[in-house]
């Protein structure tokens, strides 16, 4: 590892769920110690909550604010094609991030030893590395709009993510439907890797996803303001009580892995 550390372009896709995106921003810089950042935000057109906390972040390198929802797979290139860093941060904005460490370093120092043909754990082993994953309990194989750390040549030769027309309400209907493509692309040409440092946690799952019986896209905390009036029953209780107790048991296993990472580094220094 040179002495000086490549920049990294933390690309942050925004689209309202203000509350969601300060704990994704706020617990990502209070959790990463890597030196060498670039922060770009894209948003999609939110409504006026989300964009006045936007412009309130002075310490946003780029804002590229969209009028209208354009789609995830507009969004990340926009991002892209802003960015100066050798690698790409994913980050969407219902993550959190626990424990201030060197997870991002990790995964630089992994593409780093790849280039210097040193041994890393990746898939297939015969592709050059084009990502590392942080998600738990995530697999190896194949590309993912989860946070992870991209090589900007793995997405220079990819090629940019399909673009949609607007055929869905959600943003996060437009990724199911250029990932698979995208991965395609991505698998006949690049590696994956799973970081073994674990960094976050996705806390905006089952909100806007209609497969889950949230058709409307019913925030987490508009679900909360809705169970303290009429709606204690149905639907939409089961889907908040589902969401609330899979989030609580994702939480306390993502702090037993990091109390049990840490715990395992020290002793071995």
């Amino acid at each position: 590892m040179n002495d000086a550390w490549p920049l990294v372009s933390v690309c942050v896709l925004s689209f309202n769920r203000v509350g969601y995106l300060k704990q994704t921003l706020e617990s990502f810089r209070a959790s990463c110690t890597y030196p060498m950042l670039e922060w770009i935000v894209v948003d999609n057109g939110s409504a006026k909550d989300t964009v006045s906390y936007i412009e309130s972040l002075d310490w946003m390198d780029q804002r590229i604010m969209n009028r209208e929802n354009s789609g995830m797979g507009h969004a990340m290139n926009q991002a892209r094609r802003a960015a100066n860093g050798e690698y790409f941060f994913n980050l969407e904005n219902d993550w959190l991030f626990f424990y201030r460490s060197d997870w991002l370093e990790r995964g630089v120092r992994m593409f780093e030893k790849d280039k210097e043909g040193g041994e890393v754990p990746k898939e297939p082993p015969s592709l050059p590395l084009g990502l590392v994953k942080y998600r738990l309990g995530s697999a190896v194989r194949h590309y993912t709009n989860n946070p992870s750390l991209m090589a900007g040549r793995a997405y220079a030769d990819t090629g940019e993510y399909p673009q949609y027309g607007r055929e869905y309400d959600f943003v996060s209907e437009d990724v199911h439907r250029s990932e698979p493509d995208y991965i395609a692309r991505f698998d006949e040409k690049y590696a994956c890797a799973l970081s073994e440092t674990p960094c976050a946690l996705h806390i905006g799952s089952y909100t806007t996803n209609p497969m889950y019986g949230n058709r409307k896209g019913i925030g987490f905390d508009e679900l909360d303001d809705m169970l303290s009036g009429d709606m204690r029953h149905g639907k939409r209780w089961f889907t908040y009580s589902y969401m609330k107790l899979w989030n609580g048991l994702k939480i306390k296993r993502a702090l037993r892995l990091y109390e049990r990472f840490e715990r395992q580094r020290k002793d071995s220094v």
